[in-house]
């Protein structure tokens, strides 16, 4: 195994199985592939479920993009009527975004699909498997989010 620029063959291996992990993830959840969404749409709604209510500069920023852009984007997602925009009542210069009743329920819905695809993966390991996992998961969550200082 190649030793990656940050590391060793661990490391890149685990690297490897994180990326696997997101390719089958998205590859096979036809809820995500089948909407009328883009990824850059869909990534934007996961953010905005998970902070709102949120400022446009805000969402641009966890999206890596220009205040023009992610503006545009959530102009789209307004459209489609599964974000909503309001003004910050303190400062009415901020547009906060929400999602609304019929974005919440795309999310769930995806959510109940993860979940229960989930569900039937693990159900597929041995116990040992399924403790190994947890207690690695519960180890590399803990840590990012030190590295975030605790945001999420």
């Amino acid at each position: 195994m190649i030793k990656s620029a940050g590391g060793d063959s661990q490391t890149s291996h685990i690297e490897e199985l994180i990326a696997d992990f997101r390719r089958l993830s998205l590859g096979t959840n036809t809820e995500w592939s089948d909407a009328r969404f883009t990824l850059a749409q869909l990534r934007a709604l996961a953010v905005v479920q998970l902070r709102q209510p949120i400022t446009v500069g805000s969402l641009s920023a966890a999206l890596g993009m220009s205040l023009a852009s992610g503006s545009a984007l959530a102009d789209r997602l307004v459209r489609a009527d599964v974000v909503r925009r309001s003004h910050d009542p303190d400062d009415r210069r901020q547009v906060l975004l929400e999602l609304t009743p019929s974005g919440t329920r795309f999310i769930r819905r995806i959510e109940q699909r993860d979940r229960a695809r989930l569900r039937k993966a693990l159900a597929s390991m041995t116990r040992p498997e399924r403790a190994g996992l947890e207690t690695a998961l519960a180890a590399f969550i803990r840590i990012l989010r030190q590295q975030s200082g605790g945001v999420l």
